[in-house]
């Protein structure tokens, strides 16, 4: 019973975790969709508009963000981790300077 009192506080956890993965990923060129799946635990859509049908799922399940095939991608907590691993995996330079700052890339060619 006491499961059930605490699970929407730890739902709207999840939620603000995603999206603050969302947040991360879009100064980089990604974009990102909350999904919140009946009888799923919430997830995060994100895709590489320069990069078409180049998308992946992510789910926050058991305090760790994982990928659809079941590879952890990092701690919940650890966002910075996230961010690089699925910027890696759509194809976008996580080391990068966001797009929105205007300044080059680094490191400097």
């Amino acid at each position: 019973m006491v499961a059930l009192a605490t699970t929407p506080s730890i739902h709207k956890r999840h939620l603000g975790l995603l999206d603050s993965l969302a947040e991360r990923l879009a100064p980089h060129g990604l974009r990102a969709r909350l999904e919140q799946p009946i009888g799923r635990p919430p997830a995060l859509h994100v895709s590489n508009p320069a990069a078409p049908g180049v998308a992946e799922e992510i789910v926050l399940e058991d305090e760790s963000l994982w990928w659809p095939w079941g590879d952890r991608i990092s701690a919940a907590g650890d966002l910075d981790a996230a961010a690089a691993s699925v910027c890696r995996v759509l194809g976008v330079a996580s080391h990068s300077t966001p797009k929105s700052t205007g300044y080059r890339t680094w490191p400097p060619s």
